[in-house]
């Protein structure tokens, strides 16, 4: 199966190519083309050689009819980073480029198309939305920032070529994703286990809904050719204040320091009921520990060099 992917230097992209270059569930391997800028950095993806890249961006028409020719499935993680560009920048790179992949990915009729949207197209919630009733994929969307409307926007793009009967559709929406990103210091918390593990005491407020790369990787792997799945599945694994994370933390890295500060709100309940129904695992508190273990162990082994060629 031909599988054309944007997105592929940011965390999710580096976990899935990992996921993927293996024998999938019909005994063969997965033919992946992937777009990247001519400035991107691929040194974390070298182990795979057999990635047909393509140079361009989501605003090169060439570049995108180049990717998704003759491919099954587009899965499109890409998103134009801020906050330092402008929010017109954003929105045209964002919005009008995810636009020409869907519309590329119409004409070269290719049968599935998967969006990794974000919670974030959830600002306004409705009173009804309660621990016993979680906010779930039939909530309506009301974006209360600039990042969750351009998520919004793109997801309203995919469900009228959906409408249209182009392809097959499905869209993510993640909530805070964990797990080791090819700059190992922008990893989720790298920070608070850097300071706690070197004996500096943390000052922390607020809370965090959370879920880990793999099971994100998990849910993009098992839609890839299925056709009869969900329109959209949520992504959420728990919640956790990060007092309590920082605390968490310096018992497992032995620290001297101390986590400070004040706990957070307990936050919207939401639902990934859908997501487990489609057989996604969800670790919990144990995948933070196993991940807190990990990110202790490149900070001490790594030192000040974060980057890692291979990992």
């Amino acid at each position: 199966m031909n599988i054309a992917l944007t997105g592929i230097t940011g965390m999710v992209g580096s976990h899935l190519v990992r996921r993927l270059d293996k024998e999938n569930p019909e005994g063969s391997k997965y033919n992946i083309r992937a777009l990247i800028r001519e400035s991107s950095v691929v040194e974390h993806l070298k182990p795979f050689e057999d990635i047909d890249y393509v140079i361009g961006d989501l605003n090169d028409k060439d570049s995108l009819a180049k990717l998704v020719a003759d491919a099954h499935t587009v899965i499109h993680l890409a998103h134009f980073p801020g906050p330092v560009q402008t929010a017109d920048e954003l929105v045209k790179a964002n919005v009008n480029g995810s636009y020409e992949l869907l519309e590329a990915a119409k004409k070269a009729k290719v049968k599935q198309f998967i969006f990794m949207s974000a919670c974030a197209v959830f600002g306004d919630v409705l009173p009804s939305v309660s621990a016993d009733s979680p906010l779930d994929e039939n909530h309506p969307v009301r974006p209360a920032g600039l990042f969750g409307a351009i998520k919004s926007a793109i997801e309203a793009f995919c469900f009228s070529y959906q409408k249209a009967s182009a392809f097959d559709l499905t869209i993510f929406r993640p909530v805070t994703i964990y797990g080791v990103k090819p700059d190992i210091d922008k990893s989720e918390w790298f920070q608070t286990v850097d300071y706690l593990a070197t004996n500096y005491n943390v000052d922390l407020k607020g809370s965090t809904k959370y879920v880990s790369v793999d099971s994100v990787c998990q849910a993009i792997e098992k839609v890839i050719g299925k056709t009869d799945a969900k329109s959209a599945y949520h992504l959420v694994d728990g919640h956790i204040h990060n007092l309590d994370l920082g605390e968490l933390i310096a018992e497992i890295v032995d620290s001297f320091g101390e986590a400070q500060g004040v706990k957070g709100q307990e936050g919207v309940p939401m639902s990934s009921e859908a997501a487990k129904e489609l057989g996604v695992e969800f670790k919990g508190l144990d995948g933070i520990k196993e991940y807190i273990k990990l990110i202790h162990q490149l900070q001490v082994q790594y030192g000040g060099e974060r980057s890692m060629d291979n990992w």
